[in-house]
């Protein structure tokens, strides 16, 4: 079981760092009904951090699982109103929203996958409008993996169930850098390297990238005025955020109609309960016009069949192999963390802050310059040791990016001294 202290490291992270917590503000926790003493630590820090308030929703895996199984062919769209309306009220009103989750692997194998896209698929069509606040980062918000039994047990089942989940939350701690001497330190000089790499790449003026790899020959062009993303977002609220811990990516915008090719997904992931493996997409004109898995077809064809953009790309990001998630050397089964190690696209919405002044734009104007929208977004990785990553810029020029799945491009050094977010 984790300590007081470590739930309270991981708690000041996620609030200080996270979701840059201001003063007066209400945070929402979103959260598995296991992390219960984590939800009452950020409590701690949220209000030692100025917060007027601090509620919780939870969530059961079990619960949601029996909702799939056994409710009545006609209920299974049925989504409560109360907690959009919770998360609605928060995003509209610029209050704060930090969210934890956990994959269930070993649950999302027992549940029919039929039933269970057609839950997630309602899901997505009731979050949409707060999903388009998200990703024009209206508020504040940020989301951590949380080490819970069942998914310390599946990844560790060599393991006694308490030694699995004091190894999980090991793992957790040196992905966050909160095993480093002074986090704070190590995840500003971190950012601030990757903020520096989507500088070099907005200096290419970038026109598309080519990927290449066994069963990958794909090329994403990228709209005019497009924006490389770090860690560091800026918010509408007039600071910054990192919306995803771990993090070790840089992405950018995709143009919808300008993908072409085939890519094959390197590692598994689980979207709506489902475990997804084996996928493989082929695109004409940025829609995907054929697809397969070895796991998880039904999942992914209810992904692909959301909506009309659905099928089309929202996110391309480039990750190295090198990064302490990759060098972590297994898989999470949890995208939040596996998209970290390895280079990732997007299926569905994208964000419309990465593309120049796209955040002010509505729907219409945004696909007109080539961004995408779309109930869901689900990243899938295509990094490996192989992979090759080059980019064509504007002038005519082809710059190899990333070979062997490293960084081909050298790092700028900088040294800074935190400051706050």
């Amino acid at each position: 079981m984790p300590t007081p202290e470590i739930l309270r490291r991981y708690a000041e992270l996620a609030v200080q760092v996270g979701v840059n917590l201001q003063p007066g503000q209400r945070l929402l926790v979103v959260a598995p009904t296991e992390a219960a003493p984590l939800v009452r630590a950020v409590s701690e820090a949220a209000y030692a951090r100025g917060a007027t308030l601090v509620d919780a929703l939870f969530e059961d895996a079990p619960l949601a699982r029996s909702h799939v199984l056994h409710a009545p062919e006609e209920a299974l769209g049925a989504v409560s109103q109360w907690r959009i309306d919770a998360l609605m009220q928060h995003a509209e009103a610029g209050q704060a929203i930090l969210t934890f989750t956990a994959p269930d692997p070993a649950g999302a194998a027992a549940t029919p996958p039929v039933r269970a896209a057609r839950v997630s698929a309602a899901l997505a069509a009731r979050a949409e409008e707060y999903g388009k606040l998200r990703s024009r980062v209206r508020f504040n918000w940020s989301v951590l993996p949380v080490a819970t039994p069942a998914w310390a047990t599946f990844l560790r089942p060599d393991l006694e169930a308490s030694a699995a989940l004091d190894w999980l939350w090991e793992q957790l701690f040196v992905l966050t850098r909160l095993d480093q001497e002074e986090p704070l330190l190590a995840w500003d000089a971190h950012a601030d390297r990757l903020m520096r790499r989507c500088a070099q790449l907005d200096a290419l003026a970038i026109e598309a990238l080519h990927f290449a790899a066994p069963g990958t020959d794909l090329t994403v062009g990228l709209p005019e005025g497009h924006r490389w993303f770090g860690p560091r977002v800026a918010t509408a609220l007039g600071f910054s955020v990192i919306p995803n811990l771990p993090t070790e990516e840089i992405s950018t915008l995709p143009h919808r109609a300008r993908v072409e090719g085939r890519v094959r997904a390197t590692k598994p992931l689980i979207v709506g309960g489902q475990l997804i493996e084996g996928l493989e997409l082929r695109f004409e004109a940025g829609r995907v016009v054929q697809f397969s898995a070895q796991r998880g077809t039904e999942a992914l064809r209810g992904i692909l069949e959301a909506d009309e953009g659905a099928s089309r790309l929202g996110e391309v990001a480039l990750v190295p192999q090198d990064g302490l998630v990759g060098r972590a050397g297994r898989v999470f089964y949890s995208t939040l963390i596996d998209e970290n190690a390895a280079c990732h696209l997007a299926l569905g919405r994208a964000y419309p802050v990465t593309l120049e002044g796209g955040d002010a734009m509505s729907l219409e104007a945004f696909r007109a310059h080539g961004g995408n929208h779309s109930r869901v977004h689900v990243d899938f990785m295509v990094g490996s040791d192989d992979l090759e990553v080059s980019a064509l810029t504007r002038s005519g020029a082809r710059v190899t990016l990333i070979s062997g799945g490293l960084w081909v491009l050298p790092a700028l050094r900088t040294q800074r001294t935190f400051a706050g977010w």
